[in-house]
């Protein structure tokens, strides 16, 4: 009897062990490395050991990842290429039906020192990244996107003027991507700008969500606005300010969570 329990034990505990060499290895082929150019968006600590960063990847769309390692006193260097709007190149492990994919290696793919180093760049910087992660929370793999957000980084990084307008384009051109970019064929001059419709109109919308001809003839003249032109665009700060504020209003009615932005009462601040 006892060496029968001793041959069930030993049964038991090889079955045992060959369950669980069964579960690595399902996990090893389930999981995926995937390599892939990324924009940062915000990076928060997550223990002494790990911090978690959300990116837009051009491979897959939104990721939220975790990073062993980066939080460590001696990982300066690598916490510097993870600030908001860094352009890094990554390898992640990628594991169906977690929240989380780990990065495994990390690098930057364009230096962005100027926008790092620069407290104008820096603050637009910090503000769009938060803006990118609100209005982007599901964004799929989309490359023409991505290039456009991509090159949009490197634009703010080499520009030396015509900054301050650098995030009304930004923000404006988006909306082409996300399907509701202004129409302008019905644009004249005393003309009320219908929100809710993205298109101008003469006659005052029903609703609430409008802009009036004095407000709207300022917006059609920044349908005008590129990044080859924007230096060429004066406007005051308080100015500035009403633009970016019926620029949020108008994504508010099409992305209703975009709530509030904390870095935007630093923005405002600026380009006097």
């Amino acid at each position: 009897m006892a060496s029968d329990g001793v041959m069930l034990f030993f049964l038991w505990l090889a079955l045992k062990i060959f369950y669980l060499c069964l579960s690595r290895t399902s996990l090893t082929i389930l999981s995926m490395f995937l390599k892939t150019k990324a924009i940062i968006l915000h990076c928060l600590k997550y223990s002494d050991k790990a911090t978690i960063v959300h990116l837009i990847s051009e491979e897959r769309g939104r990721l939220s990842c975790i990073l062993y390692g980066a939080s460590r006193k001696k990982s300066g260097s690598k916490m510097a290429f993870l600030q908001p709007l860094s352009l890094v190149d990554l390898e992640i492990e990628m594991v169906p039906d977690r929240e989380l994919h780990q990065i495994k290696e990390a690098r930057p793919s364009q230096i962005v020192s100027s926008i790092q180093m620069n407290p104008v760049k820096n603050a637009l910087a910090l503000f769009l990244a938060e803006f990118l992660y609100r209005t982007l929370r599901e964004m799929q793999t989309d490359k023409q996107l991505f290039r456009f957000l991509q090159q949009s980084v490197l634009v703010l990084e080499r520009s030396e003027q015509g900054i301050a307008n650098f995030h009304l384009v930004m923000m404006l051109h988006l909306t082409r991507f996300l399907g509701f970019f202004p129409n302008t064929e019905t644009a004249g001059r005393r003309f009320y700008f219908d929100m809710e419709n993205g298109i101008f109109t003469s006659a005052c919308p029903l609703h609430k969500h409008f802009l009036r001809p004095t407000e709207s003839a300022v917006l059609y003249q920044l349908m005008r606005i590129n990044y080859e032109n924007m230096h060429l665009f004066r406007f005051s700060r308080a100015e500035r300010v009403d633009i970016l504020e019926y620029v949020l209003a108008y994504y508010r009615i099409h992305l209703v969570e975009i709530g509030e932005l904390k870095s935007l009462a630093v923005l405002t601040e600026l380009f006097d």
